[in-house]
């Protein structure tokens, strides 16, 4: 009875600092995601885009793993912090992108995207609500960074799609298989901190309907770059060689990864005594 008792009132106590986290916590989140966010984006930096402008997004599993496990509104200031971070110091140099462009489309796009996500798979709690904000949100945040610097450069407007799909290549993949490794491997120090306090609950409970939930939004991901093939003008994907193999690696590994990935988080470790 006592241990019953105490039971609920540790979880009752984890609850209410997951909702309400300290100050100091939050400034942490933002920090942390800000400078680890700005070193992933500076690891790719290598690999430009075909159209002269911005990066692969590999390192976004950076902010969604954080945004899955900490304070929302934190992890998305954060977000926007460390793309401009990455941005000028990193990018800047290369002649990837400027502060002006980063202000413009990268720092918006990223606290909106992350924002909205953090915001969703806290409050839909489950592994197909994951793969469907993944899907869902990261590319509206690469929509808004797309038109954003369209629009400012006077950029061809065919751009914005293709942009937008050079940018999901990337960035949704590495969510759908970076992020379940990492919850896996944190969990046993779930709660013992300021920093990761929101432990999901991704277990199959309906192995047949979030297996086709996950397959669904896997095909809407390949069907937007369909949409890229069939839109854009020859001259635009003429400038991405290899881009039908690349899309295509991309789009099987979302829909392969989307239904499996879950059994890496599915079962819950003990935590450490």
């Amino acid at each position: 009875m006592i241990y019953s008792l105490s039971v609920r009132l540790a979880t009752t106590t984890d609850l209410a600092n997951a909702r309400s986290p300290t100050v100091s916590s939050k400034v942490a989140i933002i920090a942390i995601t800000a400078v680890l966010y700005a070193v992933g984006k500076g690891l790719t930096a290598f690999v430009p885009s075909p159209w002269g402008v911005g990066q692969l997004l590999v390192g976004i599993f950076i902010p969604a793993f954080f945004a899955v496990t900490s304070d929302t509104l934190s992890v998305a200031i954060g977000a926007g912090l460390g793309t401009f971070i990455g941005d000028s110091l990193l990018l800047a140099p290369l002649g990837l992108t400027t502060p002006v462009y980063s202000l413009v489309a990268g720092v918006p796009a990223n606290f909106i995207a992350f924002l909205l996500f953090g915001w969703f798979v806290k409050r839909y709690r489950s592994w197909p609500a994951f793969i469907g904000a993944t899907v869902s949100f990261v590319t509206l945040g690469n929509l808004i960074a797309a038109t954003n610097l369209v629009l400012f450069l006077s950029l061809p407007t065919s751009l914005i799609l293709g942009f937008t799909v050079f940018w999901n290549t990337t960035s949704i993949p590495a969510i759908i298989i970076a992020v379940p490794i990492l919850i896996r491997a944190t969990q046993p120090i779930f709660g013992r901190s300021g920093i990761l306090v929101n432990n999901p609950d991704w277990r199959m409970s309906n192995p047949r309907r979030q297996t086709t939930i996950a397959v669904i939004f896997g095909v809407l991901f390949l069907a937007l770059g369909v949409l890229f093939f069939v839109a854009a003008p020859p001259s635009t994907i003429a400038k991405w060689p290899g881009l039908t193999t690349y899309y295509t690696v991309a789009a099987a590994a979302v829909i392969i990864f989307a239904p499996i990935t879950t059994i890496v988080v599915g079962s819950k470790r003990k935590p450490a005594n």
